[in-house]
């Protein structure tokens, strides 16, 4: 749904108008205005996949089409999360462990890791908010076993803090803390301050 704020409006558009078998799983905004999206292509309520790779792809907002489409990493389920990072940069992660850097001035993936397996796998579920940027600029990674800080210019994801639960969707900032979900409990964690003259 693209909701028109000036005329309070909405729109919908179908899979077909879209990816067709795809859902939009992921989204983050590009500096030239338009929307880099990832998919998934599993099926909702234990229906059947159609589709067999996820896909990322650029939404244009003034056409509200589809401009560009591929599936860059292989295999992919579904594309995790995404956030915009500095000079037309997102990062990214597929099937919860693939983390990946995409350029959206060539439409490429310059970086691709596989989490270690002392990291685990990152969150999951409908919008899981992987990623949870602070005021300051830092850049969290919600895991399943805990907090992991992304350094924007090495690449290097660090373990911040082991979780006492697995941690769920969630990933709000306040104040502060990160806040996220186990079951039916929300729980938080108190965010070190920043390190001066470090990402």
């Amino acid at each position: 749904m693209v909701w028109d704020r000036e005329a309070q409006k909405a729109a919908v558009l179908e899979h077909t108008d879209l990816l067709q078998w795809h859902s939009t799983m992921a989204m983050a905004p590009l500096p030239d205005g338009n929307i880099l999206g990832g998919t998934t292509i599993s099926a909702g309520t234990g229906g059947e996949a159609k589709a067999t790779e996820a896909e990322l792809y650029i939404f244009d907002m003034n056409t509200r089409t589809i401009t560009w489409h591929a599936p860059l990493i292989p295999g992919t389920r579904h594309y995790t999360d995404l956030l915009p990072g500095t000079n037309g940069r997102v990062f990214g992660f597929a099937d919860r462990q693939t983390f990946f850097v995409f350029d959206s001035a060539t439409n490429t993936i310059t970086h691709r890791q596989t989490l270690p397996e002392a990291l685990g796998k990152t969150t999951s579920g409908q919008g899981p908010r992987v990623f949870v940027r602070s005021p300051d600029k830092r850049i969290f990674v919600l895991l399943s076993k805990g907090i992991a800080q992304l350094n924007p210019e090495t690449l290097e994801i660090t373990l911040l803090a082991e979780s006492p639960v697995a941690i769920s969707p969630g990933g709000a900032w306040l104040n502060g803390r990160i806040y996220f979900g186990h079951g039916s409990h929300l729980y938080s964690w108190q965010a070190p301050p920043p390190t001066p003259d470090k990402p």
